[in-house]
């Protein structure tokens, strides 16, 4: 078994300290980077929440459309058929 000295018990000891004062004074600067997070992800919501409603209020507009685009090739399509027959 290895015996230290007292004094490489000592820097161990410091070294250990060091390391946790560093990640102490770290605590604030992840929760910062946390927040910065959530602002992120809550703008990204209100951006989808307002592509929700802008499509919500073009949808009827877009169903008319489809449906006079359904009515002329179902026209379309009795003409065809109709020559046809003839």
């Amino acid at each position: 078994m290895e015996t230290k000295s007292r004094y490489e018990v000592i820097a161990e000891l410091e070294e250990r300290k060091r390391d946790l004062i560093m990640d102490r004074d770290s605590l604030d600067r992840k929760l910062k980077q946390q927040e910065r997070q959530l602002v992120i992800l809550k703008r990204d919501v209100e951006d989808k929440e307002a592509d929700i409603n802008e499509f919500k209020e073009s949808m009827e507009q877009q169903k008319n459309t489809i449906d006079e685009l359904i009515k002329s090739t179902d026209e379309t399509l009795q003409k065809f058929m109709q020559i046809n027959r003839k």
